[in-house]
């Protein structure tokens, strides 16, 4: 495919025009709409309003596909919030978890030349030249690599994934125009539902910490290599290895695993068994990442869960990793023991402990929180099969919540440790509702959670905890 087919990724000065473009076009368009908005009845009004959060979908979507980075990442956050977001606009903003134009081939090469010194044709046995797959700040190609296993030289299928130039900087320049956008929302936000309060910094700030090490794919590998230890006694969760030897800063690589990815797996016609094991199987390993490690495979892209021919999973992508400290995951673990015991008393005081509200808190400040755990203990509370969706519409009820916090005018305070958790709660409880299964999830997460925090499984140097 000739050079000329990619979209090269916009440098800085032409991002920041293009991200304050479209904050103007979308803050224009909801300014002038709604006075507009004021002239006609009801139902004109309300279908002016969805025409508008469309229209504006549209923009964010190309927009953000051109720019990559995190503007991409913020998009595909969207687009995972049904809960919080008309469908309409969710089905748009979902086009961001596989739209994104790759570089060209000429690139490739000098990236990969510049990290592992000498080009992929000599590195590699093979490697294709056309991405199998790009995200926000890499693209992944094929190949097969030569690899010494203790003595023997083995050909072995690999994905490598070579990030894009200068995406550090990139990463840098965007989160300045998001530290801006953010300012701009906080402001509105604030008049709309009059919470001088509301604070989206820590939510910032976390997208910030994770993009940043998104760029660093030796990070990425000790992800990769520290989650592969955490689930190795889960036999039906697959981690890919990582090749060192073939990896650097800028690349890295993996063994390429053969799958059907989730989204394509929940339209494929499975039978109730094969779905109900997909669901055990994502739920057990949820839970076993956080009580047993305290960290949290924290992108819940569905192209990052492949279902393998055999019916396990595959789990892949480890940049966006959530490693929480120990204390944190000893107090969380207190809170859904408290929530699943029924125990008003140890819930209020895990509640205090994890700062999610402040030293005396109001009841009605205490009662939100109650409400917002009992929502994301669904299926847990009762040693029974449930069901999401049939039971519990994850959806509809986070938008009556969403409701309940304007209509009071009180917004819960952001907390940097519970933003990707919420994230990664919400994909899953998607997943569940469309894979439709009667799981005991009580059961599941029930060994975890018993006996509390009984420290890490396995070591994370002090160092990486910073």
């Amino acid at each position: 495919m000739a050079d000329d087919h990619f979209l090269k990724v916009p440098g800085r000065l032409m991002r920041t025009l293009k991200t304050g473009r479209l904050s103007g076009l979308v803050g224009g368009s909801y300014i002038g709409g709604k006075l507009l908005d004021r002239f006609k009845d009801k139902g004109d009004a309300e279908k002016a309003q969805m025409e508008r959060h469309l229209k504006n979908a549209r923009r964010i979507v190309e927009t953000m596909a051109e720019l990559r980075g995190p503007m991409m990442k913020v998009g595909q956050l969207l687009s995972t919030h049904a809960e919080a977001l008309p469908q309409e606009v969710v089905d748009i903003l979902s086009a961001l978890q596989s739209k994104a134009p790759p570089m060209p081939w000429a690139e490739v090469r000098q990236q990969v030349f510049a990290e592992l010194g000498a080009w992929p044709e000599e590195v590699f046995a093979s490697f294709e030249p056309e991405a199998f797959a790009a995200a926000s700040i890499g693209q992944v190609h094929r190949g097969v690599a030569e690899v010494d296993e203790g003595g023997t030289t083995t050909a072995i299928p690999v994905a490598v994934k070579v990030q894009y130039p200068a995406a550090d900087g990139m990463v840098e320049s965007d989160l300045r125009n998001l530290s801006t956008a953010i300012g701009l929302v906080k402001g509105v936000a604030s008049d709309v539902i009059g919470q001088e309060k509301l604070d989206f910094t820590p939510v910032y700030e976390e997208i910030g910490e994770h993009m940043r090490q998104e760029t660093d794919y030796c990070r990425e590998a000790y992800n990769a290599q520290l989650m592969r230890a955490v689930l190795a006694d889960q036999p039906d969760v697959v981690v890919p290895r990582v090749f060192n030897a073939f990896s650097s800063f800028r690349v890295i690589t993996y063994e390429f695993v053969e799958g059907q990815p989730l989204a394509e797996f929940l339209k494929s016609g499975a039978t109730a068994e094969q779905r109900r094991a997909v669901t055990e199987r994502l739920a057990r390993s949820f839970w076993a990442q956080i009580f047993e490690a305290g960290i949290m495979h924290a992108d819940p892209h569905p192209g990052n869960y492949l279902i393998m021919e055999d019916g396990r999973i595959a789990l892949l992508d480890f940049g966006c990793v959530k490693i929480f400290s120990e204390r944190w995951v000893s107090d969380f673990t207190r809170l859904v023991r408290a929530y699943i015991d029924g125990d008003e008393a140890e819930e209020r005081a895990a509640i205090l402990a994890l700062e999610l509200v402040g030293e005396g808190a109001s009841e009605e400040e205490m009662a939100d929180m109650r409400k917002i755990g009992h929502y994301f203990s669904a299926g847990l509370l009762a040693d029974e099969p449930f069901r999401f969706g049939a039971e519990f519409d994850y959806v509809g009820q986070g938008k009556d919540l969403i409701r309940h916090f304007l209509r009071a005018r009180r917004v819960p305070r952001s907390h940097q440790d519970f933003i990707f958790l919420t994230r990664v709660a919400l994909g899953l409880y998607e997943y569940f509702s469309q894979l439709d299964a009667p799981v005991n999830y009580h059961r599941i997460a029930w060994p975890f959670i018993e006996h509390g925090w009984q420290g890490r499984k396995v070591a994370i140097p002090d160092y990486y905890l910073e």
